[in-house]
């Protein structure tokens, strides 16, 4: 191998490298680029194909980062573009979870932030029907994590490990907790690994940061971009922390951020309202949001950086006098053509009801005035999301493929999950595969299950 052309030992020799490849391809930045590197059927191709032939070194799966010197990890990782903005195309896998191993280890000391502390970000724009040797380099960026964004890591990593030494490996899911997750990483859906205290075989699972947190290091970088060339300062979209300072305290996420709507529990919506001066009219469509908002204490158009991140789904949910919800809790709609195409363990459904969800609770009275009666963190267990909404999902799909889109399942005939129509009007209509065109429609989640998994 010939002498690399940085210092291994040296972090700003390694970040300078590093930084040549923004905006060139691997065939752009190298003379000579093997044509023999298969990238078919590879997700990590690109990346192994950056160590290799521009850092210079082998691959690896060492416990210690690839430049242990410097205690960088270097991690490439795809983008894609969705209504013109770049996003991250998918998690960003950070090592995977022995089961076994890790029943022992503690934070401090542990595998993950040994070699995950200090993050070399390469960032490559995926193209389909684009040779990767000319994937181009978007953003290169050292990672190192917030303090606030660390300890709330740390209380998802030990959230995965408890859940591991209770012997509820199999029970892990990416809703249990917020930035780091424990996403399954297997090519066979089959695969199983034993874990320890309990005969229960496990998915295999990685750690990973969830692509709504990276989400938030890509438009930070491109706006540190923009700002760079054009010599100016720019505030890259409208979020902030609301629960840095007690995080960093100690305080647990969720108990920091029920603190902040305590002062209001037991006040009707319109007197928070005149508390925190909110304009909006109750019956504005965005009255809530905009009420809970101000009860974190932001603007009406700011956004909490730690549901950003966490990618966290937060629903306003009235209950009626006798405790019922007022309303079901509808999904994205669908569209025919697509869903009868999706597997389930990468459906849409599966991946919305696998997120975290943060319900702000209000009661109505006799005369329908609405009382903040409190808030709640809840995910979906997952033997539910596999017994109850995968057969709500397959039901769907055979009832679409056998041309019976208007009677797909109704919430009688499942316990937490129905579809029915989610459009403007029942004009509202698109093409299911057999060409007919059926009103637009959405998976829901039943309002009587949600009460019950609640506790209301």
């Amino acid at each position: 191998m010939k002498r690399q052309p940085y210092d291994p030992r040296d972090r700003d020799s390694i970040v300078a490298y590093a930084e040549r490849l923004v905006g060139n391809s691997l065939r752009e930045i190298l003379d000579e680029l093997p044509p023999a590197i298969d990238f078919s059927g590879h997700k990590g191709g690109f990346g192994t194909a950056i160590e290799r032939h521009y850092f210079g070194y082998e691959p690896n799966s060492r416990p210690e980062p690839d430049f242990a010197e410097a205690g960088i990890e270097l991690k490439a990782t795809p983008l894609k573009t969705v209504r013109k903005k770049l996003v991250a195309k998918e998690r960003l896998v950070l090592g995977m979870i022995n089961y076994v191993a890790i029943e022992s280890e503690e934070w401090e000391n542990s595998t993950f932030i040994k070699k995950n502390s200090h993050l070399l970000l390469v960032f490559y724009l995926h193209e389909a029907d684009t040779d990767p040797r000319d994937f181009v380099v978007r953003i290169v960026r050292l990672w190192d994590f917030p303090a606030e964004d660390l300890e709330i890591i740390r209380q998802d990593w030990e959230k995965i490990v408890a859940k591991i030494r209770e012997g509820k490996a199999h029970e892990l899911s990416e809703g249990d907790t917020l930035y780091l997750g424990a996403c399954t990483k297997s090519s066979n859906s089959t695969d199983r690994r034993t874990q320890p205290n309990s005969p229960e075989p496990a998915k295999p699972r990685a750690f990973s940061l969830k692509a709504s947190y990276m989400n938030t290091i890509i438009d930070d970088s491109l706006a540190r971009q923009e700002a760079h060339r054009r010599e100016i300062v720019i505030d890259p979209r409208p979020i902030r922390s609301v629960a840095a300072a007690d995080v960093i305290a100690g305080l647990n996420f969720e108990d920091a951020i029920a603190n902040l709507f305590t002062p209001y529990i037991g006040l009707a919506a319109d007197e928070i309202a005149e508390q925190l001066g909110v304009t909006a009219k109750p019956g504005a469509k965005n009255y809530y949001a905009v009420l809970t908002n101000r009860m974190l204490g932001l603007d009406a158009k700011e956004r909490v950086a730690e549901f950003e991140k966490a990618d966290i789904q937060v629903k306003t949910m009235r209950l009626t006098t006798s405790g019922r919800p007022k309303e079901d809790i509808s999904f994205r709609a669908f569209k025919y053509v697509d869903l009868v195409e999706q597997d389930w363990d990468t459906s849409d459904l599966k991946d919305a009801l696998s997120k975290r969800f943060f319900f702000v609770i209000y009661q109505l009275d006799r005369d329908g005035t609405p009382t903040l009666v409190g808030t709640r963190f809840w995910t979906m267990p997952v033997s539910d999301v596999e017994r109850l909404a995968r057969r709500c999902f397959d039901e769907t799909q055979h009832r679409i493929r056998e041309d019976r889109a208007e009677y797909l399942p109704k919430k009688s005939e499942n316990r937490a999950v129905h579809v029915r129509p989610h459009g403007r009007d029942s004009a509202d209509v698109i093409a299911t595969p057999s060409g007919r065109l059926v009103c637009r429609k959405s998976f829901w989640l039943n309002g009587t299950y949600i009460k019950e998994q609640l506790g209301l």
